[in-house]
């Protein structure tokens, strides 16, 4: 049965990864856009840690925790997400959504493989602002981006004793973007507005490799409570970027939409572009079939951006996040109650985002909670398999300097199936 899902999911989620749009904020204008979540939907619900993992959910986060899996186990996610925007001049509301991940691992004894493709960012703005350029007109300017780039990796994990574990993922980083300019003078200083103005085009192709080390270990500290440590480490990296830029003259015609009267094109062919060091610690406590909480720090050398890219009121510090979060289930093997076999998560993380615009650090706050649903619905049955289901709200940034800020809100679903499909069989 596993294998039929596996097959329908995989066609339609992966045709569809290339042709979605993932965002709709602003700040998808800087770097390689929104950076996207790559772990599951039932590790967000818990503040988004990596440092829990169980033989039932791959934790595409650190890839130490596949060695945990005990089953071919399969996994994707999708969400839906609400962005409120709101600056001095007024508010807008945008919706967007998202195939999040599909992955699949195998357990091998004391080896595990996993194999899965994800989001890596999205690009997906429109803005319109006005300003006095230094002649003294009015000129008119938006910006539209969209796109993003995806991830596929390949990862294994391996389990050296019962507490310590250790793995590492491969992954491969592709896409496309595209961003434009528009000028318009709609004041030449003298109350008169020109029909001609400039589009700059810039069509972005990205690819390469990246790579993500990490390690479990678990400590018994009594018969119920277990101490939990983890840690993660991805070095710098770079990706090819592929560009063509394009100039366009464009006319305003009588309906009001605009008529390209002549371009000229430049390409630019394997330029370097950074992705920075990254790092993650996390600590925990609880019993795995009860309860859990747990803490992490993650760090990424966002500050190196400022060599790849040049913004005229914006440059990048450090990105930090920390997030708390856990889990708690009434009774795992319960035959009395279903409601006592689900999982109820919830977690919160706050993070400064590294970028710096107007001399305004924009930072962000998340809160998350989720439940996770055995299947089948049986009160008899146990079952490796289920639906998580979680939700979210947050904000990021603020309206200083002309600046926006976001209140969004999410919900978001993941499925994760597990089966055995190298049993040998003892009878015929």
């Amino acid at each position: 049965m596993i294998k039929k899902i596996i097959l329908a999911a995989a066609l339609a989620s992966i045709s569809n990864s290339f042709a979605q749009q993932g965002t709709a904020s602003p700040y998808s204008y800087y770097g390689f856009g929104d950076k996207h979540f790559k772990g599951s939907n039932e590790i967000k619900s818990m503040g988004a840690l990596a440092v829990f993992s169980d033989s039932l959910h791959i934790n595409t986060l650190n890839p130490a925790s596949y060695a945990k899996l005990q089953t071919t186990t399969f996994s994707m996610g999708a969400s839906y997400k609400g962005n409120n925007l709101e600056n001095q001049n007024g508010k807008e509301k945008t919706t967007s959504g998202s195939f999040d991940y599909l992955s699949l691992a195998f357990p091998a004894g004391d080896l595990t493989v996993v194999a899965g493709i994800m989001p890596y960012s999205f690009v997906g703005y429109n803005i319109q602002n006005t300003s006095i350029n230094d002649k003294g007109m009015t000129e008119a300017r938006q910006y539209i981006g969209e796109g993003g780039l995806n991830r596929t990796f390949l990862g294994l994990g391996y389990k050296i004793n019962k507490n310590f574990s250790i793995g590492v993922d491969g992954a491969y980083i592709f896409g496309d973007t595209e961003t434009s300019l528009t000028k318009f003078i709609t004041d030449n200083g003298e109350g008169v507005a020109l029909d001609r103005g400039t589009r700059y085009k810039y069509l972005n192709n990205y690819s390469g490799l990246t790579v993500n080390a990490g390690l479990n270990y678990e400590q018994p500290l009594n018969k119920n409570l277990t101490l939990f440590a983890s840690a993660t480490f991805s070095p710098e990296m770079k990706l090819k970027n592929d560009q063509e830029k394009i100039r366009n003259t464009v006319k305003l015609n009588s309906s009001g939409s605009l008529d390209e009267i002549d371009s000229s094109n430049e390409i630019a062919e394997n330029e370097k572009m950074l992705l920075p060091m990254n790092y993650s610690i996390g600590v925990g406590i609880g019993n795995r079939f009860k309860w859990f909480v747990g803490a992490e720090y993650t760090s990424t050398q966002t500050s190196k951006y400022n060599s790849f890219y040049k913004y005229d009121n914006a440059h990048y510090n450090d990105y930090m996040k920390i997030g708390v979060g856990g889990f708690y289930i009434p009774k795992y093997n319960s035959i009395a109650s279903y409601f006592e076999k689900i999982t109820y998560r919830a977690g919160v993380n706050y993070e400064n985002t590294g970028l710096v615009i107007n001399n305004e650090e924009i930072k962000g706050l998340n809160a998350n909670i989720g439940i996770g649903l055995p299947v089948p619905f049986s009160r008899t049955m146990m079952s490796n398999s289920n639906v998580n289901i979680g939700f979210e709200y947050g904000q990021r940034g603020n309206t200083n300097m002309g600046l926006i800020k976001e209140n969004y809100y999410g919900i978001n679903v993941g499925f994760s199936f597990s089966d055995v499909w190298f049993k040998r069989r003892k009878f015929n």
